[in-house]
């Protein structure tokens, strides 16, 4: 994928207008939204291979900047059955989006009366991330790689009745060529390539509250956990992190702010710095959304702006990302 994780966040989109944002709607038909736009982004990393002006690096030190614009294109496609309280679903739903979660889903979900409602999904990434083969080269050009992911997704809404959300992901992260540190390996004669290696497993949970205010107000803070369990050791790691959004929905603009911060620890030192690289993760973004535009009531227009860093403990694994994106947004 071409674009940062973060230009998505057009998705945050005015469904924040209904008291229940996750609610199964009482007649049956189709529903969901479709997103297009552009995004302007600036990013520093050594790993994602957004462009090709950092394919060459003479160092192991911390990333150069790059800048660039990309299309902003997504979409969220329900087919509900009333009679049942079910929905099929496919895309990315307002509700996760809400909570900064990204990941395209197919899957299906019950209403179980008073007790909330459930849901059980595959999970996908519809472009594949482009990484650097072995972000570790130096003096040649590094030759980027897809990598995908897979998995399922158990997701409980309105927890026995509560304003409690919770979610369980499990995925499989696979690269079509991972060379991580066998160019190091080649000339110094050591064998670190094994503990380098990123492809594995990816556990996340997710806890979080809504609180639901007068004039159309929204809040959810939430507590978010990964582990990564990866064939390399030196590249698994455990994250953890705090969330808070807010929605304010009025009848003629919306907005949708989030704020994160998280630490990621690291279970052994990557070799070739000698130490771990722990990071501590923040990020900030902002959404704006003008609803009826020309004067049509489902169209309504859309401006974000996001910021997001990792400081490591090993300046070769800083990352930073900025991205402005607009677009219109449709809702059916």
């Amino acid at each position: 994928m071409r674009n940062p994780v973060l230009l998505s966040l057009g998705l945050l989109v005015a469904s924040a207008a209904h008291a229940d944002l996750g609610a199964i709607p009482r007649q049956s038909g189709w529903s969901g939204f479709l997103l297009g736009g552009v995004t302007a982004s600036s990013h520093e990393s050594n790993f994602y291979a957004g462009g090709d002006s950092n394919n060459r690096i003479d160092s192991l030190g911390s990333p150069g900047s790059e800048n660039g614009f990309a299309p902003l294109l997504n979409a969220d496609i329900r087919y509900t059955f009333a009679d049942t309280r079910t929905q099929v679903f496919l895309g990315n739903l307002i509700q996760d989006a809400l909570r900064f979660d990204f990941t395209q889903q197919f899957g299906i979900r019950q209403e179980m009366g008073d007790k909330g409602i459930v849901a059980g999904s595959v999970v996908f990434n519809v472009m594949p991330v482009e990484l650097w083969s072995d972000p570790f080269a130096t003096g040649v050009d590094r030759s980027s790689t897809d990598a995908k992911s897979k998995g399922v997704r158990f997701a409980w809404d309105k927890i026995w009745g509560s304003n409690f959300n919770g979610s369980i992901t499990t995925r499989e992260v696979d690269l079509d060529e991972e060379h991580s540190g066998q160019q190091y390996d080649q000339r110094n004669g050591t064998s670190y390539a094994p503990v380098l290696n990123r492809n594995g497993k990816i556990h996340d949970m997710e806890l979080s509250y809504q609180w639901h205010f007068g004039d159309g107000q929204v809040l959810e803070p939430a507590i978010l956990y990964k582990q990564a369990k990866l064939d390399g050791s030196a590249e698994s790691f455990k994250n953890t992190g705090l969330q808070l959004t807010y929605a304010k929905r009025g009848p003629q603009w919306s907005i949708v702010s989030n704020a994160y911060v998280g630490k990621r620890e690291y279970d052994e030192a990557n070799p070739i710095f000698g130490q771990r690289a722990d990071a501590g993760e923040f990020a900030l973004t902002g959404t704006f959304f003008w609803h009826s535009l020309l004067g049509v009531k489902d169209l309504s227009g859309t401006i974000t702006a996001a910021y997001s860093q990792a400081n490591s403990d090993i300046g070769f694994y800083d990352t930073q990302t900025s991205t402005f994106s607009t677009g219109l947004l449709y809702n059916f």
